[in-house]
């Protein structure tokens, strides 16, 4: 660790510290680099940074570099926040000190043929090995070796290739060579394969122990259906452009369910190609794959054009499975993973059952048997009105979350999944006629569906209330209707001693204020509050009680309230 100090009176913007060719020079040595320091920082008097000096060499023998530092400090009356020239301070380099190292054989050496002698590769070079330009229907490999050189056995080094935030390489990987250990004097090697599946240039890193190398190859056209632009979307619309190095994954899925995953391809012919392109080849192989939706054959698809089809993954073991697909003479491999599902079978109990609106109901997500480990899943609950043209009812939610979703804890040992630990979920039912369905979903298992059916029922009347408003008399229910076919309401006076005020109810026919309240202005389902306002001529305080009854397509429901 070193420091980068100012012990000066002025502040001091640190532009650049590095190491130099040679003295004084700007160019970078690449044998040393300086880690950890923010450049282009002011230091205050006193003040001191710290950062790191590496030291990679990139050949046998003594390697010199020069330290130097590259600043803009304050002093003589400049400013190092003036836009003045005349008061700006200038810029300096100044060396700090020259440095030295000496690049030694590695245990392990690698090397490829060129076809005209073994190169050596050294790490953390700045130029990367290029392995062409390749026919995107063609590939090209370069075999490297390991050799061990020292008197005794080490163990080999793991080796992979990190294409970087591609998911899908140009560069594949042959390990199937080495053994574990070299023995002391020997070597061993490995296979790297160019293998492009679009026309770009595609970089990579070879990683051998904590060495690394660059590489890189570029896809090119050399016959008309190298310019042909293969891409493909998966069920979540990402869309990936598919090397021919990389098998295409089709992920993993439960088998002998009806799970299973889709991939939509599209073949373009680029605006840019003069050609038009004919396929006489568009096929899968692999027992679990099966091609859908491909065009007749053959088929020639002209610049800017394109064609889609449909490749599907099924299983019905578990297991690995490979195969290919075939467009005209480029190949792609396909893989696809089916597991065993580790989640016991699932069953939802509710707490109450049949179900009905306004109500707070308990489901349990129960296991057959305990769960031999951990897994996390989600449970989702769905609601279809029964109601003409009524597409949802928000009150239909999961208490916890007032939403329609939980994430699910079925924990290893237990039978009973769990949300923030509750076995009990709570849901709301609401207020419209329907069924609600619930999906239980685990990773790798299929998933379980139960719906439940609310019934169309009589209007429910929540509350009633009557009060004396001299002149008038005021009747408030609240309720509400799951079939929101409200329509006649007749009401029924009393006097103080029980006696009705006349032979025959006041009808009401309410039904275009409901129709207009549920369809028009009632975000809140079924759910209703109803005023009505009577005028009374003579001794208001002689009326005692009402009766009401409300109808809708179910049937009736009455109610009696006493006036205040």
């Amino acid at each position: 660790m070193i420091e980068v100090a100012n012990n000066g009176v002025g502040r001091v913007k640190v532009l650049l510290v590095y190491v130099g060719a040679s003295a004084g020079s700007s160019v970078a040595n690449a044998n040393f680099s300086v880690i950890g320091l923010d450049q282009g920082n002011i230091l205050a008097p006193n003040a001191r940074q710290p950062f790191t000096l590496n030291f990679a060499p990139s050949a046998n023998g003594q390697l010199l570099g020069y330290l130097q530092v590259a600043y803009i400090a304050e002093q003589g009356g400049c400013s190092l926040d003036s836009t003045n020239p005349a008061t700006q301070c200038a810029s300096a380099i100044a060396p700090v000190s020259t440095l030295e190292g000496t690049g030694t054989p590695p245990q392990i050496l690698l090397t490829y043929n060129n076809g005209q002698g073994d190169i050596t590769l050294f790490p953390s070079g700045t130029s990367r090995l290029d392995f062409g330009s390749v026919s995107t229907s063609a590939t090209s490999s370069i075999t490297f070796t390991l050799a061990n050189q020292t008197s005794a056995p080490l163990a080999t080094p793991s080796v992979s290739i990190n294409s970087g935030v591609f998911s899908s390489s140009a560069f594949s990987l042959d390990t199937s060579a080495l053994p574990a250990t070299l023995p002391a004097n020997s070597s061993a090697t490995f296979k790297v394969t160019f293998a492009p599946g679009q026309t770009v240039l595609t970089t990579a890193t070879l990683i051998v122990g904590s060495n690394s190398y660059g590489i890189e190859g570029t896809g090119i056209v050399v016959t008309d259906i190298d310019a042909l632009a293969i891409s493909y979307v998966d069920s979540t619309a990402v869309r990936t452009e598919p090397q021919a190095a990389t098998p295409i994954s089709f992920g993993q899925l439960v088998p002998g369910t009806a799970g299973r995953a889709s991939l939509q391809f599209t073949v373009t012919n680029p605006a840019t190609s003069f050609n038009p392109v004919t396929l006489s080849t568009l096929s899968v192989s692999g027992a679990a794959f099966t091609l859908s939706g491909a065009p007749s054959l053959p088929v020639t698809i002209q610049p800017s054009a394109s064609i889609t089809f449909m490749v599907t993954f099924s299983a019905a073991a578990s297991g690995t499975f490979t195969g290919s697909l075939a467009i005209g003479t480029r190949i792609f491999n396909l893989t696809g993973l089916a597991v065993v599902s580790p989640v016991p079978s699932i069953s939802l109990q509710l707490s109450q059952q049949p179900l009905t609106s306004g109500q707070q109901v308990n489901l349990t997500v129960e296991a057959a048997s305990s769960a031999m480990t951990t897994q996390l899943g989600e449970l989702t609950m769905q609601f279809t009105p029964s109601v003409a043209n009524v597409q949802d009812d928000p009150a239909v939610l999961f208490l916890a979350t007032s939403s329609r979703k939980l994430q699910l804890t079925l924990a290893s040992g237990s039978r009973n999944a769990t949300y923030e630990g509750q076995s009990a979920l709570g849901f709301q039912t609401g207020t419209t006629a329907g069924t609600i369905t619930f999906t239980v979903t685990f990773p790798n298992t299929p998933p379980v569906t139960q719906s439940y059916t609310i019934t169309p029922a009589v209007i429910y009347l929540s509350s009633s209330q009557a009060v004396r408003q001299s002149p008038n008399l005021v009747v408030t229910i609240n309720g509400f209707d799951n079939t929101y076919t409200a329509g006649s309401l007749s009401f029924t006076f009393f006097d103080l001693n029980g006696a009705p005020l006349s032979a025959k109810a006041m009808a009401v026919d309410a039904s275009s204020d409901f129709h207009n309240y549920f369809f028009t202005n009632d975000p809140a389902g079924g759910s209703f509050g109803l005023q009505a306002s009577f005028p009374v001529n003579g001794d208001i305080t002689q009326i005692g009680s009402v009766s009401v009854t409300l109808s809708n397509s179910a049937g009736q429901t009455s109610t009696k309230a006493t006036f205040q």
